[in-house]
């Protein structure tokens, strides 16, 4: 589901064109370079720090999964085999790697996303249309990921020691962030973004040679040498060719003007290599300055938004790194901010916004604002522990988890003012509200957030969407917004350039919570909190499955998968997964006042889905005998009865709460295979006894087999239909990790990994067999006991 929203890699790639001009036009910026001699290097040169390779694991996924077979649901014995030879192989040269994945799809990628998804959907159907006629796999160059691959990557990776992180966002700018931070001896993956970055060495994984360790460097260096331009350029080069921030179609009167006027063109390469250095030239000319970025933003047609140019140029820019395009004050406030830096930046725009927090019977424990910090310092070490320095809090734009310059005022003590430089606002709302005790008094708030970016709004979207739902308690806490910005007179410093557009965006933006109060008991606001501070460490560790964006965002996304579409009998997985997904939404999200959910918004891939819009999905309670348990309970209590509480509820989600007993006898794959293969038979009418044995001859023969026995088997053809049946039967294995990570893990994650249950192939046999008659025995291959 979610990492799959990624499963054919990020939309972009980089800058469209760069990595093929590199190759063709920059062979200079193409060092063939030993991994060995350089990690040698780096620890003579370092000799308290490990050589460290950063890998963007969703620019690898491609690379590493080489199994012969592919179209039948995914050869995963052998896929984890080949995972622990290429880390064995750094391993042995005294090389650590660290794995990112893309978590989310980020809200500007969506048309792209979509647009990605309706090419995979044709991709499909012409491949369906090959083995209806063929009866085989096709070629190589037809190839598609097999379904749900980045999801287990992750998991696989993580099973077999290694360091895993699913970021908050796309995935480049952290791989680039923690190969500078680091030391890291480079980057491995293929994306042209790495050479925009100015960060360590961008090594090729489509190169790499991994019995010698050997593979291409390619050099930021020589590449603007032959552009004509500076390493300072870059970002700049980037957005003018077109990138995830700056659209291609709005450029197209630039380049034209680029082409006509630049003495670099060659009538011997295509277009896009002259634009690429006709746009060179261009930016070669002009000063580095952002006066001349505010020139090229008015020169081209950028409609109401003047600010792509600086938001895209801001967007290569890592912590602690500063750009002639962009005015520096505004990079030392990002990079203070980001860095958790308890100085205030000077010559900030800042902004402010103002909470009324009334407590009915409530009042913070303290006689002095001293106590406020003491208690708000307290919670963030205690609460937030490593989150906060995670790699997930070092993206530039805002976010819930970005860190905020604020400052508390509290009208009822004198002058008063408490100034919480670097902390996030979630955590000073939570953290008034996590010790209340009681009477009478109402709490004036005032939060002056320094930032030139519209973070008001992504912060108070996360309290109003994830907290303010509870409505139905005597002990409520009010919360109302209200905004506008400081008045000059209390400006902690002024001199702010070109802020006032931001400042009338954020105003924009919450305005429209001015007159809305928002109510909530003080422990469900710290309990919601609690939860989601534990989802988010989970899924940056990879530990849980799609559970942070579910509670964060409300939103999630599946991409393609080997689905026949024109195979009207089997429902497309989507569909059939949806009563369990609504059990498990409904588990996350309590209910509100009425017993009402919040809906969850649906990118599901799936035929006759045109994705103009997300699907609204409301929450179904499970049928749980005694209701559904609290979150708190099942994911911090203890005890053999919650343990039995966490196995139900598990079961409920797939109507299977009856026949508990039945499956805790089993061991642990095959009670979540068995679970997986009674929901598929409730739910799709049109599965034989023949489909059914053959599942129940897959789980019970691929227990005695290695990776090797499984890569050896041979099929004469391929059926189309058992290939759509494989498929489904993986992303149910997707939903089984959902449930299990909503319900507290009754199951040990690598118990519902397709490698215990699944291989494609065998699969594919089983099925055949089945439909032809074959007796059991020769189903089972003699083990009839």
């Amino acid at each position: 589901l979610l990492s799959d929203c990624c499963e054919s890699r990020r939309s972009a790639m980089g800058v469209r064109g760069l990595q093929g001009f590199v190759a063709r036009i920059c062979p200079d910026a193409c060092k063939t370079v030993d991994l060995r001699e350089m990690a040698e290097k780096h620890r003579t040169d370092h000799p308290d720090s490990p050589p460290v390779i950063v890998v963007d694991a969703m620019s690898c996924v491609r690379r590493w999964y080489t199994p012969e077979s592919w179209v039948c649901g995914g050869q995963w014995r052998e896929y984890l085999a080949i995972l622990e030879d290429f880390i064995n192989a750094f391993t042995a040269a005294g090389i650590k790697l660290v794995f990112y994945f893309d978590g989310v799809v980020e809200e500007k990628k969506r048309e792209e996303w979509i647009k990605r998804r309706m090419k995979n959907t044709e991709e499909i159907a012409t491949l369906f249309r090959f083995i209806k006629t063929h009866r085989k796999q096709p070629g190589r160059e037809m190839f598609v990921l097999p379904s749900a691959l980045p999801t287990f990557t992750r998991f696989a990776l993580k099973s077999l020691g290694q360091k895993t992180v699913c970021t908050l966002q796309e995935a480049d700018f952290e791989v680039a962030a923690y190969g500078l931070q680091h030391n890291c001896i480079g980057i491995l993956g293929q994306d042209s973004d790495y050479l925009i970055y100015n960060t360590c060495p961008y090594f090729s994984i489509e190169n790499l040679r991994l019995d010698r360790l050997v593979t291409v460097m390619y050099s930021r260096e020589v590449l603007c040498h032959v552009l004509g331009i500076s390493l300072t350029h870059l970002p700049l080069f980037a957005c003018l060719l077109g990138n995830d921030i700056v659209p291609e179609s709005l450029l197209e009167g630039f380049w034209h003007k680029c082409l006509t006027t630049s003495p670099r063109r060659n009538s011997s390469y295509n277009r896009r290599t002259n634009i690429l250095l006709s746009v060179a030239n261009y930016i070669s000319k002009i000063p580095c300055s952002y006066s001349s970025l505010k020139h090229l933003e008015e020169m081209l047609p950028l409609g109401s938004d003047k600010s792509l140019l600086y938001r895209g140029v801001n967007s290569y820019l890592l912590p602690g790194q500063q750009s002639p395009w962009i005015p520096p004050n505004v990079i030392n406030c990002q990079m203070s901010s980001l860095q958790q830096q308890s100085a205030l930046c000077q010559d900030k725009e800042i902004f402010q916004v103002t909470c009324f927090l009334k407590l009915n019977d409530h009042f913070i424990a303290m006689t002095t604002q001293w106590k406020l910090v003491m208690m708000i310092s307290l919670f963030l070490k205690c609460q937030v522990g490593q989150v906060m320095g995670s790699s997930s809090c070092v993206r530039q734009q805002p976010g819930p988890e970005m860190y905020f310059p604020c400052i508390i005022r509290f009208p009822m003590f004198m002058n008063s003012k408490v100034f919480l430089a670097g902390k996030p606002l979630i955590y000073c709302v939570s953290a008034l509200l996590i010790d209340t005790v009681h009477r009478k008094y109402d709490i004036f708030v005032e939060l002056v957030l320094i930032s030139n970016d519209p973070v008001t709004d992504c912060s108070f979207h996360l309290l109003s969407s994830q907290v303010c739902r509870y409505w139905n308690s005597a002990k409520m806490v009010s919360l109302v917004l209200a905004s506008g910005p400081v008045p000059h007179s209390e400006r902690v410093c002024d001199g702010c350039v070109d802020g006032r557009p931001q400042i009338v965006q954020i105003a924009r933006h919450t305005q429209g919570m001015q007159s809305r109060e928002m109510s909530m008991p003080a422990h469900h606001m710290a309990r919601v909190l609690g939860n989601l501070l534990l989802a988010k460490e989970q899924h940056i560790q990879s530990e849980n499955y799609s559970i942070f964006n579910i509670l964060s965002n409300g939103e999630i996304e599946c991409s393609n998968s080997l689905e026949d579409d024109y195979d009207r009998e089997i429902p497309g997985q989507a569909l059939i997964y949806r009563p369990a997904r609504q059990h498990i939404y409904s588990i996350l999200l309590e209910s509100g006042k009425g017993g009402a959910y919040p809906l969850v918004k649906e990118w599901f891939v799936y035929f006759g889905n045109p994705l103009k819009e997300p699907e609204l999905i409301q929450p179904v309670q499970p049928p749980v005998t005694g209701g559904t348990p609290s979150l708190k309970t099942l994911w911090f209590a203890k005890g053999p009865d919650v343990e039995k509480q966490r196995y139900s509820t598990f079961l409920a989600c797939f109507h299977l709460q009856d026949e508990m007993e039945e499956l805790q006898a089993l061991e642990a794959p095959v009670a979540g295979f068995c679970c997986l293969l009674a929901y598929l038979m409730m739910q799709v009418s049109s599965l034989s006894l023949e489909d059914l044995n053959a599942f129940l001859a897959l789980i019970l023969c691929l227990k005695g087999k290695s990776a090797a026995q499984l890569t050896g088997l041979q099929l004469a053809q391929v059926d189309s239909r058992g290939v759509h049946l494989g498929a489904v039967l993986i992303r149910g294995l997707t939903t089984l990790l959902m449930a299990n990570s909503a319900c507290g893990f009754p199951f040990r994650m690598d118990d519902l990994m397709p490698w215990a249950v699944f291989d494609g192939k065998l699969f594919q046999e089983k099925y055949q067999q089945s439909h032809r008659g074959c007796s059991v025995e020769e189903l089972l291959e003699g083990n009839v006991s």
